[in-house]
Protein backbone atom coordinates (compact mmCIF):
# COMPACT_ATOMS: atom_id res chain seq x y z
CA UNK A 1 0.00 0.00 0.00
CA UNK A 2 2.78 2.44 0.88
CA UNK A 3 4.59 1.70 -2.38
CA UNK A 4 1.38 2.20 -4.37
CA UNK A 5 0.69 5.53 -2.62
CA UNK A 6 4.32 6.59 -2.99
CA UNK A 7 4.37 5.56 -6.62
CA UNK A 8 1.32 7.69 -7.26
CA UNK A 9 2.93 10.63 -5.56
CA UNK A 10 6.17 10.14 -7.47
CA UNK A 11 4.46 9.87 -10.82
CA UNK A 12 2.14 12.75 -10.12
CA UNK A 13 5.03 15.02 -9.27
CA UNK A 14 7.20 13.68 -12.06
CA UNK A 15 4.55 14.33 -14.67
CA UNK A 16 3.63 17.64 -13.12
CA UNK A 17 7.23 18.76 -13.41
CA UNK A 18 6.84 18.47 -17.17
CA UNK A 19 4.12 21.10 -17.14
CA UNK A 20 3.60 22.84 -13.85
CA UNK A 21 0.69 24.90 -15.08
CA UNK A 22 -1.55 21.98 -16.05
CA UNK A 23 -3.34 20.06 -13.31
CA UNK A 24 -3.19 16.27 -13.54
CA UNK A 25 -6.53 14.58 -14.03
CA UNK A 26 -7.45 11.40 -12.17
CA UNK A 27 -7.36 9.62 -15.53
CA UNK A 28 -3.80 10.78 -16.26
CA UNK A 29 -2.66 9.81 -12.77
CA UNK A 30 -4.22 6.36 -13.10
CA UNK A 31 -2.60 5.80 -16.49
CA UNK A 32 0.83 6.78 -15.19
CA UNK A 33 0.46 4.58 -12.11
CA UNK A 34 -0.68 1.61 -14.16
CA UNK A 35 1.91 1.95 -16.90
CA UNK A 36 4.95 3.04 -14.85
CA UNK A 37 4.78 1.14 -11.55
CA UNK A 38 6.96 -1.73 -12.77
CA UNK A 39 9.47 0.70 -14.28
CA UNK A 40 9.78 2.50 -10.95
CA UNK A 41 10.54 -0.78 -9.15
CA UNK A 42 12.95 -1.86 -11.90
CA UNK A 43 14.98 1.29 -12.43
CA UNK A 44 14.56 3.19 -9.19
CA UNK A 45 14.88 0.36 -6.65
CA UNK A 46 16.10 1.56 -3.29
CA UNK A 47 14.71 5.06 -3.70
CA UNK A 48 12.06 6.19 -1.25
CA UNK A 49 8.53 6.00 -2.69
CA UNK A 50 7.96 9.71 -2.21
CA UNK A 51 8.98 12.32 -4.70
CA UNK A 52 12.40 13.85 -4.50
CA UNK A 53 15.22 14.98 -6.74
CA UNK A 54 16.69 11.47 -6.81
CA UNK A 55 13.46 9.93 -8.01
CA UNK A 56 12.92 12.54 -10.71
CA UNK A 57 16.52 12.08 -11.82
CA UNK A 58 16.00 8.32 -11.98
CA UNK A 59 13.07 8.66 -14.38
CA UNK A 60 14.91 11.22 -16.49
CA UNK A 61 18.06 9.08 -16.62
CA UNK A 62 16.14 5.95 -17.60
CA UNK A 63 13.57 7.52 -19.93
CA UNK A 64 14.78 5.57 -22.97
CA UNK A 65 14.74 2.31 -20.99
CA UNK A 66 11.20 2.70 -19.66
CA UNK A 67 8.57 0.35 -20.98
CA UNK A 68 6.69 1.49 -24.07
CA UNK A 69 3.51 1.81 -22.00
CA UNK A 70 5.19 4.06 -19.46
CA UNK A 71 6.84 6.19 -22.13
CA UNK A 72 3.50 6.45 -23.92
CA UNK A 73 1.68 7.50 -20.75
CA UNK A 74 4.28 10.17 -20.03
CA UNK A 75 4.22 11.44 -23.62
CA UNK A 76 0.41 11.49 -23.69
CA UNK A 77 0.38 13.53 -20.52
CA UNK A 78 2.96 15.95 -21.86
CA UNK A 79 0.90 16.46 -25.06
CA UNK A 80 -2.16 17.37 -23.00
CA UNK A 81 -0.21 19.93 -21.00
Amino acid sequence: MLVRFGMGFVLTTFAASAALSAPMSAEDKAALQQQCAADFTTFCVGLPPEDGPETQACFEKNMTKLSPGCQGAIQAYKKKS
